[in-house]
């Protein structure tokens, strides 16, 4: 635990000023820069070191499964949440893309306000009804335009192995936009724990599965299917 620990301690004396950095840089002139070039050169490039520290440092390694159910199209995403890793791996899969992200993290110095050009779909979680609409709403406008959008159904970060309660949000988008949606498993608490600090060496394992059809069922059905999908995952309940 000890080594862990020590890796854990290098990681971030490494990406916290790493990210600072790169979003004061691309802070300064990003909104010169035409979106969709914007959110690769900033996020995907960020994106992109996060992974090479986490694998070095680390030494988390991923494999991906299911590449190939990546739609070409803009699609919904809507993927179990264990850590903050998933937050920027799933940028490597699904590009361009936006996230459904609480409205505070814009307010952040620098990174926030990078961020906010990078096209979030930023919700205030205090007023519910308010900020489904704003999925709904904002996350349409994305999908019309080339984005996918990723959404935690689960709302918040869980143990490993354990599967919160699915929201409906993912699923009204995806039937709203009329796009398909696409869940993703993973087992990233495994090894970045949320109530630990060190991170454990390893290897992840995330599945991208077939998109389903979101004009085919309505939104509890479609997201039922989904939260059952990703469950089988976890717990070995796929063939």
């Amino acid at each position: 635990m000890w080594w862990a620990t020590i890796r854990t301690v290098l990681f971030y004396l490494l990406v916290v000023p790493f990210t600072l950095t790169w979003a004061a840089f691309f802070g300064l002139f990003a909104y010169m820069i035409p979106y969709p070039l914007r959110y690769y050169l900033v996020i995907g490039a960020w994106a992109r070191g996060m992974h090479l520290c986490t694998q070095y440092i680390l030494g988390i390694r991923v494999r991906v499964h299911g590449l190939e159910h990546v739609p070409p199209q803009a699609c919904v995403i809507v993927a179990n949440h264990q850590s903050a890793w998933e937050t920027y791996f799933l940028q490597l899969l699904f590009h361009p893309q936006s996230q459904v992200a609480k409205a505070s993290l814009l307010k952040i110095p620098l990174f926030g306000w990078t961020f906010a050009m990078m096209k979030p779909i930023a919700i205030d979680r205090t007023n519910k009804r308010h900020a489904m609409m704003q999925v709904i709403e904002l996350g349409s406008q994305r999908i019309a335009e080339g984005n996918s959008v990723l959404i935690f159904p689960e709302g918040t970060r869980a143990s490993p192995h354990q599967l919160l309660p699915f929201r409906q949000g993912g699923a009204l988008l995806a039937k709203a936009a009329g796009c398909v949606m696409v869940p993703v498993s993973h087992n990233a608490g495994q090894y970045w724990r949320n109530d630990q600090f060190a991170k454990r060496a390893g290897t992840i394992d995330i599945h991208i599965h077939p998109a389903l059809d979101s004009s085919t069922a309505d939104a509890a059905d479609l997201m039922a299917h989904a939260a059952s999908i990703i469950s089988n995952q976890l717990h070995g309940r796929v063939s």
